[in-house]
């Protein structure tokens, strides 16, 4: 006997799901979909069209066409620039070139910064670049920078400066002298005289002699010393007199130093401060010794962060020249500079006082410092958390973080959270104490755990679109950009799917055709695809993270107390002020058009990508594919005679074409249903496309500036549904340039046989 079943669907919002099986598929999931708005509300929409910002502006960045092929295009974001706090600076990158847009206006495209001006950054080609900001100053680093870069904002001049940072560490590795700790020899190598230097055996040491004022040449001298020099065990200070009441008393005596100094460990290193990547030059200028090993490093930092008010710089992929055996590999360490309170701290990692001084040698909170992590291999990026800082690497994430809370030079931990590592720096969003990545074994969240607040590591992918994402070509994967859009909690990364030489890494490297978005709130997934005209098109190269609100300039009287100030009697005293006023989105893109670029949001009601660029646009398909619905029942076969589909109406008005009025926003839903699991028309399970955004009443206008007052906020329509089997699913698509918004569906089933 037949039976009949009603389903409804009105909560559209599990979103895109590939790892789920044909008979367990859950309900309000789609198996494939793009370019729809995952609403909380349940509906699903059109997105809107990718365009120009209103009152945009192309701005031409004088460099050749190929060079923004063949380079590097993003985004970075400068807050309170030199201390203003009405400008807000986004750092745009174009190849060696940086402009600067002032986020706080309405249009940034056509507000930019510098008098207009770009500022070229010398050395740079073609590696990313990592900012961080503190102190109202941007710090710049790259693979192919020597050092790092400051920049400095006057807001006065409009201008802004660029300068270098010098690193500085102390020399707590020294030489290979070949000598045994203990060892004290006759002839001195420039190894070992610099080792003694670094060790505290300065050449300002007062000795009781008056023919040997250099220390260490005395105990050469001296015959109570043995006529040899100082070994790395001998701490010069064993050898001051201590008797108050000699003449010498304080002064260097080898005879001293020989009856005290009886340990054969290494005394303390690092008097000596140096520069961290020109170590043998540093050394040689820093003494009074010469003929040392150059030890180079010629590899640079690749990432930056700001945190507990110092700057921490890593990323290093090291590599010395002429070194030294006891050369340090910056491969997995991350340098720390002392708190900062003036520039000149900005490349100060060390601590301030001398370890070798033996009154004053205490590693204090506020110092600088070096953090080895042994096992790292490349580190990516490190990102600061609300408590502790997170070093992303290529075969893992640590988190650093101090015993009581934030971090000093003096207690601190390291610990490893995860084993998978992070594929590509731009991935790795922060929201709101979690972090987001892409690695090799899926996408990944960290969020701290309830008991002890460290943070954990959770595959968001593999239950949910692991299929997708591993489909995602690798170069795409390395080179997506990530961003968090607080305004709607989603998180969205753009990507590149392109597995051809049309894309690589010399040809549009950040030229961006996809979007992935995860829905924090729904936490559920969609994608989005841009379009492309036939010639000369924009394309997306990054986000443009945009403030929540833009300050607009408002003229307002002048009050004393509750009373207007008036200059005569009917002149009041009129000033401008700066007002913040919301926005409507925090975020935009950036976007290249040839040699030009400017910024893009969605925000075409023609729902075609790019339509500005040529007054045509291009067409892009919005759609989406429902999962298996089974009726309970997997056995029997089945028939929907009809089905309902709820919309909200999106028309509002006329438009005029010549002698004709058109409505203005029109809606289109083309439906397709699919039966049996069937996923190609040859299967003879697919059924006939129809039209099922229908208004089924007459409505004449009275001309054209009727508001179509249509009487009906939501639109219902009946229609025929061909064909049966054991499941159905149905595919939804949009028609060129016009609206939908999807409320719903709804429709009876009748089973026609026995199992």
């Amino acid at each position: 006997m037949a039976r009949a079943i009603e389903k409804a669907f009105r909560s559209f919002t599990k979103g895109l799901i590939t790892e789920a099986s044909p008979l367990t598929f859950p309900e309000n999931a789609s198996l494939d979909e793009d370019n729809f708005v995952l609403n909380r509300n349940g509906s699903r929409s059109r997105r809107l069209g990718i365009d120009y910002e209103n009152l945009y502006q192309l701005n031409s960045t004088s460099i050749t066409a190929d060079s923004i092929k063949e380079g590097k295009q993003s985004f970075h974001v400068w807050t309170t620039p030199g201390g203003s706090t009405s400008v807000s600076i986004g750092i745009i990158r174009i190849v060696n070139k940086l402009f600067f847009l002032d986020l706080l206006k309405p249009n940034p495209s056509a507000n930019l910064l510098n008098n207009g001006n770009s500022l070229t950054i010398t050395g740079l080609n073609n590696a990313k670049i990592q900012t961080a900001v503190i102190n109202n100053k941007c710090i710049i680093v790259s693979e192919d920078l020597n050092l790092p870069v400051l920049l400095t904002y006057n807001s006065t001049t409009d201008t802004v400066t660029q300068s270098t940072i010098d690193i500085k560490v102390r020399d707590i590795w020294g030489l290979d002298d070949g000598l045994d700790v203990d060892e004290r020899i006759a002839t001195l190598s420039n190894d070992h005289k610099y080792n003694l230097r670094n060790q505290g055996w300065s050449e300002n040491i007062v000795t009781n002699s008056g023919t040997y004022t250099d220390a260490i040449d005395y105990c050469r001298n001296s015959t109570d010393f043995g006529n040899v020099y100082p070994s790395n065990a001998d701490a010069w200070v064993l050898g001051k007199n201590s008797d108050p009441t000699s003449g010498d008393y304080e002064k260097f005596d080898p005879a001293i130093l020989k009856k005290n100094a009886t340990s054969r460990f290494q005394i303390a290193k690092g008097r000596i401060i140096i520069d961290a990547f020109n170590r043998g030059s540093s050394r040689q200028t820093n003494t009074d010794v010469t003929g040392l090993n150059t030890d180079q490093e010629t590899g640079s930092f690749s990432t930056v962060a700001a945190y507990a008010q110092r700057l921490f710089y890593s990323g290093i992929v090291s590599n010395v020249t002429d070194p030294d055996t006891k050369s340090p590999n910056y491969s997995g360490y991350i340098f720390f500079t002392q708190i900062i309170t003036s520039d000149d701290q900005l490349g100060k990692c060390h601590q301030e006082t001398d370890p070798t001084d033996t009154a004053l040698n205490d590693v204090v909170a506020s110092d600088g410092g070096t953090v080895q992590i042994p096992d790292c291999s490349k580190i990516i990026k490190i990102v600061p958390s609300q408590a502790s800082l997170l070093i992303f690497a290529e075969n893992g994430v640590w988190e650093l973080y101090g015993d009581t809370g934030g971090f000093n030079a003096t207690s601190f931990q390291l610990g490893k959270i995860s084993d998978n590592g992070v594929l590509n720096a731009d991935s790795i969003v922060f929201v709101n104490g979690a972090f987001f990545y892409w690695s090799n074994a899926g996408i990944y969240m960290l969020t701290p755990d309830a008991a002890g607040g460290r943070f954990k590591a959770v595959s968001l992918s593999l239950t949910t679109i692991q299929s997708l994402y591993l489909d995602i070509p690798e170069l795409g994967k390395d080179h997506c950009k990530g961003y968090y859009d607080e305004k709607e909690n989603r998180v969205r990364w753009l990507y590149n799917n392109n597995n051809d030489t049309n894309y690589n890494t010399n040809n549009y490297i950040n030229k961006y055709n996809k979007e992935l978005i995860y829905d924090l709130t729904l936490q559920a997934w969609y994608t989005n695809t841009f379009a492309e005209l036939e010639t000369n098109s924009p394309y997306i190269a990054d986000y443009i993270q945009i403030p929540g609100y833009v300050i607009a300039e408002q003229d307002t009287n002048v009050l004393v107390n509750t009373n207007e100030v008036i200059v005569t009697s009917t002149d009041e005293v009129i000033i401008t002020i700066d007002t913040p006023l919301n926005r409507s989105s925090q975020f935009s893109y950036l976007t290249i058009k040839g040699t030009q670029f400017t910024v893009s949001k969605f925000a075409s009601l023609q729902f075609k990508d790019w339509y500005t660029a040529d007054g045509t646009g291009a067409n892009y398909l919005s759609y989406l594919v429902t999962g298996y619905e089974l009726y309970n029942d997997i056995m029997r076969r089945k028939q929907a005679p009809y089905i309902f589909f709820y919309f909200n109406r999106t028309e509002d008005g006329y438009i005029e074409d010549g002698a004709n009025l058109l409505l203005k926003n029109q809606s289109s839903c083309l439906v397709q249903a699919q039966w049996n699991w069937a996923n190609s028309v040859n299967s003879g399970k697919w059924g006939t496309q129809f039209q099922a955004y229908k208004l089924l009443r007459n409505y004449i206008p009275s001309g054209p500036a009727d508001p179509f007052d249509y009487g009906d906020k939501v639109i219902v329509t009946k229609n025929k549904i061909r064909g049966s089997g054991k499941t159905l699913s149905l595919k939804i698509e949009s028609e060129t340039g016009k609206d939908m918004v999807l409320l719903g569906w709804a429709t009876p089933a009748i089973t026609l046989d026995r199992p």
